[in-house]
């Protein structure tokens, strides 16, 4: 049987964060979450999800930060970011070279998110895992 797809969410509002984990586990996914950047390292250096949905704007270390040590021993985790502040993030400097693979807007709709979620796993399972930079 293949193992579960496990999603990380970072999300500082903790009800924002909850409510997206319960929709994640309905779909059958196992969900980790953290409220900071602080609180989610450990987690993926443990737990070594396959999917990080990260917020860019929380206490102290920002997603960006959390995003840019993440890949000095992760280069695998599939990274979506999710932000309330529309601008073009993914051509952004700030993004080059982190494997960024998608935007969402905040608050996020669940079927954007699925939809997001499924593009990224149809293209793992089709081979293409590469990282863009």
């Amino acid at each position: 049987m293949k193992e579960r797809i496990k999603i990380l969410v970072v999300e500082d509002e903790n009800e924002a964060c909850k409510y997206t984990a319960s929709h994640l586990r309905r779909k059958g996914y196992d969900v980790l979450m953290a409220n900071s950047a602080e609180e989610a390292l450990p987690i993926i250096k443990e737990q070594n999800p396959d999917i990080m949905l990260l917020d860019i704007y929380l206490p102290g270390m920002s997603g960006i930060d959390l995003l840019k040590l993440v890949r000095n021993f992760n280069t695998k985790i599939k990274v979506v970011i999710m932000s309330g502040y529309l601008v073009n993030f993914l051509n952004g400097p700030q993004f080059k070279g982190l494997g960024v693979l998608e935007f969402i807007e905040k608050p996020i709709s669940f079927s954007t998110l699925d939809s997001v979620l499924e593009k990224i796993i149809k293209k793992e399972q089709n081979g293409d895992t590469k990282i863009n930079s």
